[in-house]
């Protein structure tokens, strides 16, 4: 009984250790270059992987909602 307490304890220990390393990944903070409109000259951008994965995540979001509206009539479904 005292050695699945034990080992209980340090599987969470573990657990939490991985936690800590993937939180750490997600807070590292990533540049990049993007493309502004109207200038030859890019602008940098800075933001935690974190912030890059939910800006990625709305940006597809969006990109989803706008194939799925309908322009005219050409994909109308009523009878």
């Amino acid at each position: 009984m005292l050695t699945l307490f034990l080992s209980l304890a340090l599987a969470g220990d573990a657990a939490a250790a991985t936690g800590d390393a993937q939180s750490a990944k997600e807070d590292k903070v990533v540049c990049r270059s993007e493309a502004v409109l109207g200038s030859k000259i890019p602008e940098r951008i800075c933001r935690t992987k974190r912030e890059w994965k939910q800006v990625e995540e709305e940006n597809a979001l969006q990109l989803q909602n706008r194939s799925n509206y309908s322009r005219g009539t050409q994909n109308r479904n009523d009878p």
